[in-house]
């Protein structure tokens, strides 16, 4: 364990170094950064640290038939508590159009949400959370919340505002990359962060 804590801990002072010689250089470019922090080591680090994050998630909704995508649909359904169209749902997703269509029927089939026609307007539609649907999030919820405790209360207060503020700068920079606009998955993350607390 102790491995996982000195990997995290270095790949958030790779990625912090990377960033701030990247500012002094007035952008990101390939190579060596502040105290030979490499890009592309830091990189792969946060790939890792991603694949095992989503490994350990995995093993909590497995038994549970969920993928992460599915039970991000609940969760954001749940939290919000209001019914959602397809498109907004697909904001606090990154996937395809076509996709949270075949998502929303696979979770709607379970009976854990319903599919509503809009009365004033009948193309739209709205998805909302069954009694069945929040019963399985409380089961489960408590068990994510013990495993963000236990990877990420490996972190000190300051760790972890460092690692949202680094994680924020990468995900913005990707954002762009992608054509999207970071402000409004911020705007996202402040509405979704607003409701849980």
């Amino acid at each position: 364990m102790s491995c996982n804590i000195y990997t995290i801990r270095k790949g958030i002072e790779m990625v912090k170094d990377t960033v701030v010689d990247a500012d002094k250089r007035g952008g990101a470019k390939p190579g060596k950064g502040v105290d030979g922090a490499d890009i592309n080591v830091a990189s792969l680090v946060l790939s890792q640290a991603f694949v095992n994050w989503h490994k350990a998630f995995m093993k909590v909704l497995d038994p549970y038939k969920l993928t992460y995508s599915q039970w991000i649909i609940l969760q954001t359904l749940m939290t919000l508590g209001a019914p959602m169209s397809p498109s907004e749902l697909n904001k606090y997703l990154t996937i395809e159009g076509t996709s949270i269509s075949i998502l929303i029927d696979v979770i709607e089939k379970r009976g854990l949400i319903r599919r509503r026609r809009s009365r004033v307007d009948r193309r739209m539609v709205k998805v909302s959370l069954t009694e069945q649907g929040q019963e399985l999030l409380a089961e489960i919820d408590p068990q994510i919340s013990r495993l963000i405790e236990k990877i990420y209360g490996l972190l000190s207060f300051s760790e972890r505002k460092q690692l949202i503020t680094l994680c924020r700068k990468i995900r913005d920079a990707s954002v762009k990359n992608n054509g999207g606009n970071p402000d409004i998955v911020e705007a996202i993350l402040i509405k979704f962060s607003g409701a849980v607390h």
